[in-house]
């Protein structure tokens, strides 16, 4: 319980710091706080006309689509808060910035992760949660305790499931010795498929984003089983999300031994 505790101190002391970072340069927040919710608000224009001139998309109408766009883009936020550092993985590895993090009596990948915390995705949460209240209008969401509870869990559990992936694709970079770490690649598939109905794509690309990388369990199959008022109340997300962290912190430590101390 010390050591927990210990983590959580230090945790809150880091948000704490970049809270205050960002208070230092607010002309920089603002911008991001102006530029960044247009990208999604755009976005979700564009599915509008769509929509208008095809009718549903694979049976989801405009309101349950502005119910899972929304949904993906909170996780999406959430996930830019504490893992956006994946996509710069290589550019520590090539640079010998991961020296200072074997130094320090911390896990070397809560150090990466957690000593830095990325404040202005928290303005991807904006036009998240304007289109999901839009999405929960249109389909008459019911914000009883269950459905808050299991909507909590599921961004908490998808969350995790896209920092699974950004650690995973950023720990590549220990053998390909790149800072390429397929960040733009990795986001646009995101993008692609959390915000519109997977059932949408071919039966082999469902089963793969449903079994071999669970992104279906991010948007999709969690906002079917809100729109429904059935399913696991997003304990079947959480334990997906769990396990992708767990797995991806395996795979980190596989590569960080073949850490070279690259840096010049």
């Amino acid at each position: 319980m010390d050591r927990i505790r210990y983590y959580v101190d230090v945790t809150a002391f880091q948000m704490k710091l970049a809270v205050m970072t960002m208070l230092e340069y607010p002309a920089n927040f603002i911008g991001w706080l102006l530029s960044n919710p247009i990208q999604f608000l755009v976005g979700f224009g564009t599915l509008k006309f769509v929509v208008q001139e095809f009718g549903s998309i694979n049976g989801w109408d405009y309101g349950q689509l502005a119910f899972l766009y929304g949904l993906a883009v909170m996780s999406h936020a959430l996930s830019m808060l504490f893992f956006v550092q994946g996509w710069f993985m290589g550019y520590y590895v090539i640079e010998g910035e991961f020296d200072r993090f074997l130094l320090r009596p911390l896990s070397v990948l809560y150090q990466f992760f957690f000593t830095q915390f990325n404040i202005n995705g928290l303005t991807d949460l904006i036009p998240g949660m304007i289109v999901f209240a839009y999405g929960c209008k249109a389909v008459d969401f019911s914000w009883n305790i269950r459905n808050v509870v299991s909507l909590l869990v599921i961004l908490a559990g998808a969350t995790l499931i896209r920092g699974g992936i950004y650690i995973m694709m950023g720990t590549l970079s220990f053998w390909t010795k790149s800072t390429n770490d397929f960040a733009g690649f990795t986001q646009e598939f995101f993008d692609k498929t959390t915000m519109y109905p997977l059932s949408m794509y071919p039966r082999a690309m469902q089963l793969l984003l449903t079994y071999l990388i669970p992104i279906g369990f991010i948007s999709f199959y969690p906002a079917g089983e809100l729109l429904s008022g059935m399913g696991s109340g997003g304990l079947l997300t959480m334990g997906i999300g769990v396990g992708m962290i767990l797995l991806a912190g395996l795979f980190f430590k596989r590569g960080l031994r073949g850490y070279e101390s690259a840096g010049h």
